[in-house]
């Protein structure tokens, strides 16, 4: 087995398990504190055009909105961490190295 492989796997994969539960869980308030982060960040960009047939959402309803999104980033994130920690788990176990992406 390549080494780097199982490194980056071990690594990458509670990071992202954790970044993932602590955004679906709001965790201390770090998905809202994100959101709002993000949003004054771009709020000095304009609306694109594009998206006019958006109904113009009071600035609350519109943070709830992404706070709910960013959770089910959050659900996704944690997920794709479990499956990297048990692909890991799985190519250790049955001595198979794991499989390349072409």
């Amino acid at each position: 087995m390549e080494t780097w492989r199982v490194v980056a796997a071990v690594s990458i994969g509670p990071a992202l398990s954790l970044l993932g539960v602590a955004l679906a869980s709001n965790f201390r308030g770090v998905t809202e504190w994100h959101v709002r982060q993000s949003m004054s960040l771009a709020s000095g960009l304009r609306r694109v055009p594009p998206w006019r047939w958006l109904p113009d959402a009071p600035d609350e309803e519109r943070l709830a909105r992404f706070i709910l999104l960013e959770r089910a980033m959050g659900v996704a994130f944690a997920a794709a961490g479990t499956m990297i920690l048990v692909t890991v788990v799985y190519s250790a176990w049955t001595g198979q190295p794991m499989q390349k992406v072409k």
